[in-house]
């Protein structure tokens, strides 16, 4: 039997003495060994602990954790409800595999095989895509949809493809599985770029059910709205995914086309990263009374693109006088920030989300210097009540745990072990295997333990948690929040 962590300050007990041995997060799983009276025995890894059946619920809260990829994104959200009702969909995964060893971490220790409902690789960004590499390549894993924003990097002088007579669009818009399926079945086409690479994996190696674009549409001056497929209001009222951005504009004969945009707003010139950033996938996760938007890699022309449809005001009117009616669509309690802390963000768009909480992913081994220092002033002025929380994964990550010491030490001994003279192959070949095993530990404490913000609401209570760097018996350093009706989620007062 699986049960899940309830509310509050919950501990698992040590099986001896029962007294408090290791806190635990509000929604984490417990798999049942056996039960005596008021208490459960539970499987924690390879440990057994007993927790007191009062700190245990049948059905699990929303679970968003946006994990530390170093300089990218990497966010997995898992639907809540019983342990058969949820799914779980991979909002990017970063460039190397630290996705990949948080999920077999995570996954890998109560299942042999794994299906996940989604991956959406918000766009062509490697720190966005190229983990899914690994996770593709792993056989245990399966995704029955892979999303995309629809442009297909491809060889050649047109790296997005073609665009209409003005210059102003690109047309080349693969929207099917049929629309990707049938361009990057040209090995001309794909070349040796890695993004095609990627796709053709999701086409043909049979770990993907469907390779589909998410996208809205702008008509008449104004964003439709539409929903990720399986999470629509009419098909889940109480938990809904919806699509913000990429926006489509149809053509005079109706085909799909996305815009291209400059360096600056209002520029004529052509900028592709500025326009494969800006097209990212947008994605408004809500559940009761929660909102979350997870913001790719947006940018200020992008921004001010979205805000006018979401308002209709013309190319004229200030950016301002979008605020208010962009609200409706893009207020929401928490934002996964745009482009890893950059500041190419317009205060608009900051004052139509007006989030409670920011969570920021960057990398420090990377020359953007993200989170910009001039953006995170802006963050807080624009941020909700008195004190908006801003998590930045590069921050709370600023340390291995000690037990990393350890690691280093048969990791040198197994160094000094194969450089030294006469050691004999057999020997060598020992100290390289227990070499290459510290060495995958130690990468796999840092992303389990580091950086990772964890979120977990039942629409009503939100808590916004991370671990500490010591290893205590209160582990977890946590926000609360509760609903209110007119001011949404604000911080608990302890």
């Amino acid at each position: 039997m699986r049960v899940f962590v309830g509310k509050g300050e919950v501990y698992l007990h040590d099986v001896a003495t029962r007294k408090k041995a290791k806190q635990v997060l509000w929604g984490d799983w417990l798999d049942v060994i056996e039960s005596d009276g008021d208490w459960h025995k539970v499987r924690w890894g390879k440990v057994s602990y007993w927790i007191p059946k009062k700190d245990c619920i049948e059905e699990a809260p929303l679970d968003v954790i946006i994990l530390d990829v170093g300089q990218g994104d990497g966010s997995i959200v898992t639907t809540p409800g019983r342990p058969d009702e949820r799914r779980v969909i991979v909002v990017d995964a970063g460039k190397g595999d630290n996705v990949y060893r948080f999920i077999k971490w995570r996954y890998g220790k109560y299942a042999k095989d794994v299906r996940f409902h989604a991956a959406v690789a918000t766009h062509s960004d490697l720190d966005h895509y190229l983990g899914f590499q690994r996770l593709l390549d792993e056989p245990k894993q399966h995704f029955e949809r892979f999303y995309h924003n629809g442009i297909a990097e491809r060889e050649g002088d047109d790296l997005l493809g073609p665009s209409d007579p003005s210059g102003r669009y690109l047309t080349s818009i693969m929207v099917t599985h049929a629309d990707i399926q049938a361009l990057y079945s040209d090995p001309v086409v794909r070349g040796r770029k890695t993004y095609p690479r990627l796709m053709h994996t999701a086409l043909t190696s049979g770990k993907v059910d469907r390779v589909e674009m998410l996208a809205s549409e702008v008509s008449h001056g104004m964003a439709n709205r539409h929903w990720m497929p399986g999470f629509s209001p009419a098909e889940n009222p109480d938990f809904t995914i919806e699509i913000l951005g990429p926006l489509i504009e149809a053509g005079d004969d109706g085909s799909p086309r996305l815009r291209w945009f400059g360096k600056k707003i209002g520029s004529t010139d052509r900028d592709e990263g500025k326009t494969k950033n800006g097209h990212s996938v947008i994605l408004r996760v809500a559940y009761q009374g929660f909102t979350l938007v997870l913001g790719g890699d947006l940018n200020k022309p992008a921004e001010d693109f979205l805000l006018r449809a979401y308002s209709g005001i013309g190319d004229g009117q200030p950016l301002r006088d979008a605020v208010a009616h962009a609200q409706s669509r893009w207020r929401s309690d928490l934002l996964k920030c745009c482009h890893h802390g950059a500041a190419d963000v317009t205060d608009e768009f900051l004052e139509a989300v007006n989030p409670s909480a920011f969570a920021v992913s960057s990398g420090d081994d990377e020359s953007y210097v993200h989170p910009r220092p001039e953006l995170l002033g802006r963050l807080g002025r624009f941020g909700r009540g008195d004190q908006p929380l801003i998590l930045c994964t590069e921050i709370l990550r600023s340390t291995r745990e000690r037990e990393a010491t350890s690691l280093f030490k048969t990791i040198n001994q197994q160094n000094a072990l194969i450089e030294k003279p006469g050691t004999n192959d057999t020997v060598i070949k020992a100290a390289k295997a227990k070499r290459a095993a510290a060495l995958e530990e130690m990468a796999r404490r840092n992303v389990q333990v580091y950086g990772a913000i964890n979120i977990r609401t039942d629409g009503k209570d939100l808590a916004i948690a991370f671990l500490k760097e010591r290893a205590v018996a209160d582990r977890w350093h946590i926000y609360w929040y509760r609903q209110d009706e007119q001011k949404g989620f604000i911080p608990i007062e302890k």
